[in-house]
């Protein structure tokens, strides 16, 4: 394991697996805080290993509690939240399922409910076999895609509800609709120029409402979707001339200054990390 200071680095993630409507991010940490302006996706969070002490601050109501070791919570698309892990150490599984797989199945029913801390030994097994894919040494994506089939059908049927928060728009788009062109691999072709003319407003406009929104600028969000792409090709050891290439930076030094600055750390230090 590298010597690098984790609790300076912050929240640390890995996102191997990227499907049709749901990607799985593995959460390796300290204690650390997230604030979200805005849920692009529903997330499901598992906590395998350890109990960790969860402080959530949301628009509704305030709360902090024990996710004791194989609990699980459930929170929607569209929604503002501050997150603080409290722990020296935190693992966690959270997915994200964009709400239009969960209508599919559910006969139009695209909400989940809010629940920050549950039980249900299905679902517990579900994500905990995810999360073992996500530490083996060579991860089975058929086996990812299988799994998330059966998770996805699991919440349909026991926790979808009719509420979801509107989207918002920016000029003649929803705003989700723009997430979906900097998010994944679209990140990596997407440019501003492109998603100001989508959205058909002025260029100061779209950023004004982008960043009122977001709570981050295009060029940030575009950055950091980037780096998710990049972050399991560190861990698996490719080259980084060729992660910087295929992840849509201008060149090795452009991504790892970028890496750096962002994530806290160096892209070798955050392999190492992920490694141990």
């Amino acid at each position: 394991m590298s010597s690098f200071d984790l609790a300076a680095a912050g929240l640390l993630t890995a996102r191997p697996f990227d499907g049709p409507g749901w990607s799985v991010e593995w959460q390796k940490s300290a204690g650390c805080s997230l604030q979200l302006k805005r849920r692009r996706w529903h997330v499901l969070s598992f906590y395998p290993e350890a109990e960790v002490r969860i402080a959530r601050r949301s628009q509704v109501k305030s709360e902090c509690f024990q996710a004791e070791c194989g609990s699980l919570g459930l929170y929607p698309a569209r929604t503002a939240e501050e997150v603080e892990w409290l722990e020296r150490r935190v693992s966690a599984l959270h997915i994200h399922i964009a709400p239009e797989r969960l209508a599919a199945i559910s006969s139009a029913l695209p909400g989940v409910r809010r629940m920050p801390s549950f039980h249900d030994p299905h679902v517990a097994r579900l994500t905990g076999g995810l999360y073992e894919l996500m530490r083996a040494t060579r991860q089975e994506t058929h086996a990812a895609i299988d799994i998330m089939d059966q998770l996805i059908s699991v919440l349909a049927e026991r926790y979808t509800t009719f509420e979801l928060p509107n989207d918002q728009l920016i000029g003649r788009v929803g705003l989700n609709s723009l997430l979906d062109h900097m998010y994944g691999s679209a990140a990596v072709e997407a440019d501003i120029e492109g998603l100001v003319a989508l959205a058909g407003v002025s260029r100061g406009h779209f950023f004004r409402a982008f960043k009122s929104l977001m709570g981050t600028t295009p060029h940030a969000l575009l950055a950091r979707s980037r780096l998710e792409l990049a972050k399991e090709q560190i861990r698996t050891g490719e080259r980084l001339a060729d992660i910087a290439q295929e992840c849509g930076f201008s060149d090795q030094s452009h991504f790892a200054n970028t890496f750096r600055h962002q994530i806290g750390l160096s892209a070798g230090a955050f392999a190492n990390w992920f490694d141990a």
